[in-house]
């Protein structure tokens, strides 16, 4: 009997710590990926999150996003996640698509918003 109550304490100190530890990441688990035209596509794997994470897409900028990610992201239209006057940012959900027909240019830079989830994202949903 012994042991087992041992296992159980062992399962029961150990799992939680699991749980923390996944939810503590400073990178969300997926790709947002970024394409313009038919001819070029970029992924970026795993975006890290936090105060001031950004990335960048290629300098000529994307027409179309896709997040694959854990998490909700801001599209921007400068470099540096910085907006243009009046060229204001876009907020595109977790395991959503956007294009840029609804906005005038291309989106060069992306941030994300909060901190994942301990669960992998759905894949399916576009807002096309």
């Amino acid at each position: 009997m012994r042991v087992r109550h041992r296992t159980l304490a062992a399962l029961l100190t150990t799992v939680p710590l699991a749980f923390a530890m996944t939810a503590c990441s400073d990178s969300s688990a997926g790709q947002v990926t970024g394409t313009r035209g038919l001819g070029f596509s970029q992924t970026i794997a795993n975006p890290t999150q936090g105060d001031g994470a950004c990335h960048r897409f290629a300098p000529r900028g994307v027409d179309h996003v896709t997040n694959n990610t854990g998490v909700d992201i801001w599209l921007h239209k400068g470099l540096d996640c910085k907006d243009p006057a009046g060229r204001p940012s876009t907020y595109l959900p977790t395991t959503f698509s956007a294009g840029v027909a609804e906005t005038p240019g291309l989106w060069h830079s992306f941030s994300t918003v909060g901190w994942p989830p301990p669960v992998p994202p759905n894949v399916g949903r576009n807002l096309d």
